[in-house]
């Protein structure tokens, strides 16, 4: 795969990132591409250029970059640990524009593939660009109240509704924006958050976090806003699901034993997106399967390519 570094500007933050080529990409060809967004706490050389291997190995050119508030990307001047689903969706949207205009896309067919919580906030960056033909939601959700609710149960999940009101409170009065570790308003991250840390990002390319601290000089994952739980929690596609087609088509990736975001998520993710659209499961839960050379990884990767060759 061949990549070159870009800079483009998001509402006015800096937003760094990659172009990923194919290794059989001639200069002057124009092919479809495809923008891999993160999930929440993901970083570009992560999980959007895995995709990209995969994606570029089958053709398409891709694009990956870090959301505002994650180095080497900026930040809200004041406040760079500051961001919500909702300004995620303005960099994904502000990446696509950025994309199209490249001279090895072919801006007529562009799609998304959303990881995790990115899945979502694709669905709803799809909804605003009408140029996007297609999206992949992999491992994500529809409604973020009850995904919530049921991750953490009843108890738990009111707790913390008190605690995001006090730290809104405390943001509103004194300006702090109140940072907390990223996973402790995360629903069932036991299991997978200990995964992706100590297995994933350590062993991925020789070691993820190591690099990451090097270049950003902070420690992997580092402490957000808690503002960004607060539009968990609020952040809904049910209503937007079924207005993407016919101009964007929808598939629907999901580990069937997926502890973090539950099936139930991806079912009704499909059931409210009008054709065309596609479920697909893979064989596993979250993310342990998320490695170059996993065939669960491979086959789903086939399958978001044959989708995207019939839909953009």
């Amino acid at each position: 795969m061949k990549q070159r570094e870009i800079t483009f500007y998001s509402e006015g933050t800096k937003m760094v990132g990659n172009i990923y080529l194919p290794d059989d990409y001639k200069e002057g060809e124009k092919r479809p591409g495809i923008v891999a967004n993160s999930g929440w706490t993901g970083v570009n050389k992560v999980y959007p250029a895995m995709f990209a291997r995969q994606m570029t190995a089958r053709g398409f050119v891709c694009m990956g970059f870090d959301y505002r508030g994650f180095k080497p990307s900026g930040g809200i001047s004041g406040m760079d640990k500051y961001t919500t689903l909702e300004m995620e969706i303005d960099d994904i949207n502000n990446a696509v524009t950025f994309f199209k205009h490249q001279p090895e896309v072919d801006a007529d067919h562009i799609a998304l593939i959303g990881w995790g919580v990115g899945g979502a906030v694709c669905i709803a960056a799809a909804h605003r660009d009408k140029t996007v033909k297609a999206v992949a939601t992999l491992n994500s959700f529809t409604d973020g109240r009850r995904w919530m609710r049921m991750g953490m149960g009843n108890d738990k999940f009111n707790k913390m509704l008190r605690t995001l009101e006090e730290d809104k409170y405390k943001r509103v009065t004194t300006g702090d924006p109140v940072l907390r570790h990223p996973y402790e308003f995360y629903p069932n991250i036991d299991e997978s958050g200990d995964f992706y840390v100590e297995k994933t990002l350590k062993n991925l390319n020789g070691g993820v976090k190591d690099d990451i601290e090097v270049e950003c000089g902070e420690s992997f994952p580092t402490p957000m806003s808690s503002v960004i739980a607060e539009s968990f929690v609020r952040f809904n596609v049910q209503d937007i699901l079924p207005k993407l087609a016919p101009d964007c088509a929808v598939f629907v990736g999901h580990g069937k034993y997926n502890e973090l975001h539950d099936k139930e998520e991806a079912e009704d993710a499909y059931r409210l997106a009008n054709e065309p659209k596609q479920l697909y499961y893979v064989d596993g839960k979250h993310n342990e399967w998320m490695f170059d050379e996993d065939p669960k990884l491979g086959g789903l990767c086939d399958a978001m390519a044959e989708f995207f060759r019939d839909h953009i």
